[in-house]
């Protein structure tokens, strides 16, 4: 009998040791990003993999359409934006056409693949040859 209780205590220290361990682990939280809600994001874009190009963004969100702007020429854009997953849709309805000595403007237009903690928005793409990265954070 003795043995049994000795047995029980370490096997129930041993289980309260692991499930303290894992509560203590960070968790890794994904939110889907709420389009109907007003927020504000500003950040930072930069390209990977090809011309190393990086600058400010800022993204307004309010009712399923979306403003957008970089510190590049011709660097605006606004429209409607569509959730599906972790995929967002920028369906831009502010097109410029922009000129070839100014090249890409990197503001967010297209699909893209997103990570959102609830603070934290990051937003990638596969462009070109290369990737281009949006790190954002949420303005309170």
């Amino acid at each position: 009998m003795i043995i049994a209780v000795n047995y029980f205590r370490k096997c129930t220290g041993l289980f309260g040791i692991l499930l303290l361990l894992c509560s203590c682990a960070k968790e890794n939280t994904t939110i889907s990003l709420d389009i109907e809600t007003e927020s504000k994001f500003t950040g930072t874009f930069e390209t990977y993999n090809s011309e190393i190009i990086s600058g400010e963004v800022t993204l307004q969100i309010n009712q399923g359409t979306y403003t957008s702007t970089t510190g590049l020429p011709f660097g605006k854009g606004a429209g409607h934006l569509k959730i599906d997953g972790h995929t967002v849709t920028f369906v831009d309805t502010l097109f410029f056409p922009v000129p070839t000595i100014y090249g890409p403007s990197y503001v967010l237009s297209g699909e893209h693949q997103y990570k959102f903690d609830g603070q934290n928005l990051t937003i990638w793409k596969s462009k070109n040859v290369g990737q281009v990265r949006y790190q954002l954070k949420l303005d309170n």
